[in-house]
């Protein structure tokens, strides 16, 4: 067998196991953005419209103050506002009247309805609730943007900025469950 048959044959070997490599990286890329969404969210059909729940999610933080924890609840056919409740630590007791959600163009905030506050060790554990259109919602969850949730209570403010990894890893988890919610509601 001559030099350049071996040569070429070497060089289809080359390009098969290099076109196998791109074939099998593509596959496990595609894999991994097929994330699994089901074990991040509850639903339960009910005469009037689906209920969507997320369950609690912390990704930002605040130095000094801890986590925020959040969760998402939606019903079909309502009114197109989903229900947004969170969790943050503070050192006092200080009641906040409003809420802003920022990732990129899309603003989710409103006035802060108060559950409850209650001391937890040194710090004081506030739970607030408020209200933004679910399609709102969906395009929060853009996993290029660096969101930052911002709290006021009077001419007082506490920013609480995301966790990069962590958002990385959820905020296509969260765009898949409200995509799926909008196309089930579209029916």
């Amino acid at each position: 067998m001559s030099a350049s048959i071996r040569s070429i044959r070497s060089s289809s070997t080359v390009i098969r196991r290099c076109l196998l490599a791109v074939v099998l990286a593509t596959g496990l890329a595609a894999a991994a953005a097929a994330q699994n969404i089901r074990s991040h969210y509850v639903s339960k059909a009910e005469a009037d419209g689906t209920i969507y729940h997320t369950l609690p999610c912390t990704l930002f933080e605040h130095d000094g103050a801890g986590d925020l924890t959040f969760d998402i609840t939606y019903k079909e056919h309502r009114d197109g506002l989903a229900t947004i409740n969170f969790t943050c630590f503070m050192e006092r007791a200080t009641p906040i009247d409003s809420v802003r959600f920022v990732a990129g163009s899309v603003l989710l905030s409103g006035p802060a309805e108060k559950i409850y506050l209650e001391p937890d060790r040194k710090r004081w554990r506030h739970r607030y609730t408020f209200r933004a259109p679910v399609t709102s919602v969906e395009a929060f969850f853009d996993e290029t943007a660096e969101p930052s949730v911002t709290l006021y209570a009077g001419d007082r403010t506490w920013t609480y900025r995301v966790k990069r990894a962590a958002w990385r890893s959820y905020a296509p988890v969260g765009y898949r469950i409200f995509e799926m919610i909008r196309l089930n509601e579209g029916k």
